[in-house]
């Protein structure tokens, strides 16, 4: 029997979801996500490194630290020293356009919703700040960055808000989701990670991402259901290139080809500078289970989130 399809979260159930955030950690979900694109296992991931002094070289420092202008000024070795900052701010970008609610099995704003809930009450879990934007059709919010599980309360309640009042089908104003994404990018701290969660339906311009990966780490979550790939004759007005079409089996296949090349596209933009991960609504019971190692998962298996 075919679950139901969940169209809107409450706040009660985002702040649930608190529990199953102590099986995930940022740093490896990143470092998990780049990859799976193919890149070779680097240094891990941390908060990041603040400078702080240059003085005379000391044995057991690091050589890469070595500060080569005072070094040549002084005629003696001088290191840089840096110190590791004790709060990252982890900045999410929330897609929840219209468009996300509309799925085969499931809905990709409420998806899109839970994620960003388990991501923020992980953030906090390791002790790093979060905030972030929500884009819908007709506005924005941003959520500075704050350190406290109450003061995250409101970010979550806006996004249990607009699931439940997502309404009808509205096409995205051209450009909108890159010039929200730049305005995104010109919030960020520097050396902040960046999460954004959407289903990239309207994005054209890589010149955004960019920005965003030179700011600080950069995982993009590319959110997908059946229906991406496969539209069915019988499926009601769809948007595509920004307008509200009927289907035909012309637009089913430029439906097809469209999903394909946004995959392939986005894969090229982010190359090495940023993680990428697909999450498919086809999971509704397991959502979690991409997200985690598989020792983590272990313990999550059966349980509906």
């Amino acid at each position: 029997m075919t679950a139901e399809i969940q169209l809107s979260i409450s706040l009660a159930e985002l702040q649930g979801l608190r529990s199953f955030a102590t099986a995930l950690h940022l740093n490896k979900l990143v470092s998990k996500s780049r990859l799976m694109l193919g890149e070779r296992s680097g240094a891990t991931l941390g908060r990041g490194l603040e400078f702080s002094e240059v003085r005379s070289y000391q044995m057991g420092d690091d050589l890469r630290h070595l500060d080569w202008k005072v070094t040549a000024r002084r005629g003696q070795p001088f290191t840089r020293v840096y110190q590791e900052e004790q709060q990252r701010p982890v900045m999410l970008f929330v897609d929840l356009a219209s468009q996300l609610q509309f799925g085969l099995a499931g809905s990709k704003a409420v998806l899109a919703a839970k994620l960003a809930a388990v991501l923020s009450w992980s953030a906090l879990q390791d002790k790093d700040l979060v905030g972030g934007w929500i884009e819908t059709d007709q506005q924005s919010y941003w959520q500075p960055a704050v350190k406290q599980a109450r003061e995250v309360s409101p970010f979550l309640a806006r996004l249990a808000t607009i699931t439940q009042n997502l309404g009808e089908l509205k096409p995205r104003a051209p450009e909108q989701l890159d010039k929200a994404l730049d305005a995104f990018a010109r919030r960020l701290p520097r050396g902040a990670l960046a999460v954004v969660i959407s289903d990239w339906v309207g994005w054209a311009n890589p010149t955004s991402l960019k920005r965003l990966a030179q700011r600080g780490s950069l995982l993009l979550v590319h959110l997908t259901d059946p229906l991406d790939q496969n539209l069915p004759a019988n499926a009601g007005p769809v948007v595509l290139q920004g307008k509200i079409q009927p289907v035909t089996s012309a637009l089913q296949e430029a439906w097809q080809a469209a999903f394909l090349q946004r995959v392939a596209n986005l894969k090229k933009a982010v190359g090495q500078q940023a993680g990428y991960l697909q999450l498919s609504t086809t999971n509704q019971d397991n959502w979690l289970k991409p997200l985690l190692p598989t020792s983590s998962y272990a313990d999550t298996t059966g349980i509906n989130l």
